[in-house]
C-alpha cells in the first residue's frame, strides 16, 4: 500500500514505476535505521539524480504524506481517549487533546482550502509582497496546489490501515511473552512514542523509545510472568521492546541490502 501510494503521489514530482518505488523504499530503510527524516531526504536525492526531479517537489510530496500520517496518529490517540479518561502525572490528556483537536483539524482543512483557492482574486493583496509570492510559487508547495480532494481521500484511506497496524504492532511482540497491553492504551500512548522516536535524539529512537515504552505501559501491562515474580514489568517491557526493535532493524537492513544490490548506492548521495 505504501509503495502504491508513493507512485500515485510522486506524479506531482516525477513519474516512477512500482519496481523503482519498491527499490527506493527498500534502500531508504537502511538510512531509516539511523534516522527517519534522513531517509526521506534520500528519496529527494535519488529522484534528482535519476529523473532530474526537483528536490523541493519531492520533499513537498513526502511532506504531503507525512502531514496526513501525523493527523492519523493524533486521531488514533483521540479515539482511544474517547474510551477512557486519562491523567498522566496529574496532566489531563483527554482535556488537552480535545482542546487542540479543533485547531489541528480546522487548521488542516483551512490549509487545504487555501491552496485549492490560491488563484482566487481574494488572495491578490498578499501576492504583492515578493517573499509571499515567492513562497506561494515554490515547488515544495506544488502538490498542495495541484492535489484534488480525491487525492486527499485516497491518501487518508490508504494510510489509515498501515498506521493502525504500526501503532498496534508492539502488542504482538508482547503476545510472544504471553503478555498484553490494553489495546486502548496502545493506541493512546504508542503514537506519542512513535512521534518522539522520529526525532534525531538517538539513532532510530534507540533508548528513547524503550524509556517511553516503560514509562507509559509499566502499569498497564498484564503478564503471568510478572504475576509469578519471574520478571518485573519494567524488565519485560525493556526486553520485549529491544527484541522488537532488533527484529525490525534486521528486516529493514535485509530488505534494504537486497534493494541496494539492485541499484547504485551513489544515487542516494548528494554531490558536494
Amino acid at each position: 500500500i505504501d509503495v502504491l501510494l508513493e507512485i500515485a503521489s510522486f506524479r506531482f514530482s516525477t513519474k516512477i514505476t512500482f519496481k523503482e518505488s519498491l527499490l527506493v523504499r527498500g534502500v531508504s530503510y537502511l538510512i531509516m535505521i539511523l534516522n527517519y527524516h534522513a531517509a526521506q531526504g534520500a528519496f529527494a536525492v535519488y529522484f534528482k539524480k535519476t529523473h532530474k526531479a526537483s528536490i523541493a517537489k519531492t520533499l513537498g510530496t513526502l511532506g504531503f504524506i507525512s502531514i496526513a500520517d501525523l493527523i492519523l496518529v493524533f486521531t488514533s490517540g483521540l479515539v482511544a481517549l474517547s474510551f477512557t479518561e486519562v491523567t498522566y502525572k496529574g496532566f489531563d490528556l483527554q482535556d488537552y487533546s480535545l482542546k487542540i483537536a479543533p485547531f489541528l483539524y480546522i487548521g488542516y482543512a483551512l490549509w487545504v482550502l487555501f491552496w485549492k483557492n490560491i488563484d482566487n482574486p481574494i488572495f491578490d493583496p498578499i501576492k504583492k509582497y515578493k517573499i509571499i509570492n515567492w513562497l506561494l510559487g515554490h515547488n515544495i508547495f506544488l502538490i498542495f496546489r495541484e492535489a484534488g480532494l480525491k487525492d486527499y481521500f485516497i491518501l487518508f484511506l490508504s494510510r489509515l490501515p498501515m498506521i493502525a497496524v504500526i501503532i498496534g504492532a508492539y502488542n504482538w511482540a508482547l503476545i510472544s511473552y504471553d503478555s498484553l497491553i490494553n489495546w486502548v492504551d496502545i493506541y493512546l500512548y504508542n503514537p506519542i512514542v512513535m512521534l518522539v522516536t522520529t526525532l534525531p535524539i538517538t539513532p532510530s529512537g534507540l533508548g528513547t523509545g524503550q524509556w517511553l515504552t516503560i514509562e507509559f505501559f509499566k502499569d498497564k501491562t498484564t503478564s503471568p510472568l510478572v504475576d509469578q515474580g519471574l520478571l518485573t514489568t519494567e524488565n519485560l517491557l525493556l526486553t520485549s521492546n529491544i527484541l522488537w526493535y532488533i527484529a525490525n532493524q534486521i528486516l529493514k537492513a535485509a530488505f534494504g541490502l537486497f534493494c541496494i544490490s539492485k541499484t547504485s548506492r551513489d544515487l542516494f548521495k548528494e554531490e558536494t
